[in-house]
């Protein structure tokens, strides 16, 4: 059985499969014994959960954003892992990468300004110091995430931000062989680091990232199977499209007898024929909707 492909699931968000690996549990275990209070290790447990879950869906969301698939999140001790597949382009990829690290930033922020705030306007009610305690812990624990995760090596984000920039400019397979060769350096210091100082946990981490790394041929291999097309300008436009698209079935629903559907090249609805399937041309400049006999036959405006 594949390691990383087992978990507890949790539900299904956003279209997206949300799995906890067992060996969550066991590191959640671990840090909740390191509290006197068991009831505030458990909120922290749950903080630390929900701040990982929001910083993968910041990677699946801008995945799919960016023309391209997101099915599962895995969440297990080292973080969390966002089975992501954006258009196979380097600013798809970039944005896909950089979007975890900005929403650990928009909770470090947050959390900051909450703990801020109530010390300000309520630093003497008892209660108040339990969540300026549990919002204390979410500020360092999205800052170390942020930094963690933008160290320049597999499979941080700080990895990926590093081959994804350099694809710009190169190949992505010159710039994933940079991208792993730098974090080889890095695990090999991290190496030397730990044995020094004999911290074996440093150790156990600077192997896996030197596994991962070795694995990204892998997944560059997998992820390329096949070429798509990117700009952030076309994706801007068709989402303003989209919206008009959208503004505009919303007004047909509020009349009464309007067909919600209209073939603009023969001028079916679904009152001819309840069978009959529709379509939005993304060729079209407008929000122009076309019956499947004419979705690909019809002359483009």
């Amino acid at each position: 059985m594949d390691f990383l492909n087992s978990g507890i699931p949790l539900g299904r968000y956003f279209g997206i499969n949300v799995r906890l690996h067992f060996t969550f549990l066991i590191y959640a275990f671990y840090r909740v014994q390191q509290y006197h209070n068991l009831l505030y290790g458990f909120v922290f447990i749950a903080g630390l959960y929900l701040c990982i879950l929001l910083h993968e869906f910041g990677h699946a969301l801008a995945a799919r954003w960016a023309d391209g698939e997101a099915h599962d999140i895995l969440l297990w001790p080292l973080g969390g892992l966002a089975m992501c597949r954006p258009a196979w382009h380097p600013t798809a990829h970039l944005i896909c990468t950089v979007a975890g690290p900005v929403v650990t930033l928009l909770l470090f922020l947050l959390s900051l300004g909450m703990n801020l705030l109530l010390g300000a306007y309520a630093p003497h009610i008892s209660s108040v110091g339990y969540a300026r305690l549990w919002l204390g812990d979410m500020t360092s624990l999205n800052l170390l995430l942020l930094v963690f995760n933008l160290i320049p090596a597999f499979p941080m984000d700080g990895g990926r931000i590093l081959r994804d920039t350099l694809w710009h400019w190169m190949s992505a397979e010159k710039a994933t062989a940079i991208a792993v060769w730098v974090s080889r350096f890095i695990a090999s210091l991290g190496i030397l680091w730990a044995i020094y100082h004999q911290d074996y946990w440093l150790i156990l981490l600077a192997v896996f990232i030197l596994l991962q790394a070795q694995s990204e041929y892998r997944l560059l291999a997998f992820e390329s199977a096949g070429h798509y097309g990117f700009s952030i300008r076309e994706r801007l436009k068709r989402g303003r499209r989209q919206r008009v698209f959208h503004q505009a079935v919303a007004a047909r629903q509020t009349e009464q007898g309007v067909a919600f559907h209209h073939c603009t090249s023969c001028g079916r609805t679904e009152h001819d024929d309840p069978c009959l399937e529709f379509r939005v041309c993304t060729e079209c400049n407008g929000d122009q909707e076309y019956c499947r006999d004419h979705l690909d036959s019809h002359p483009h405006v």
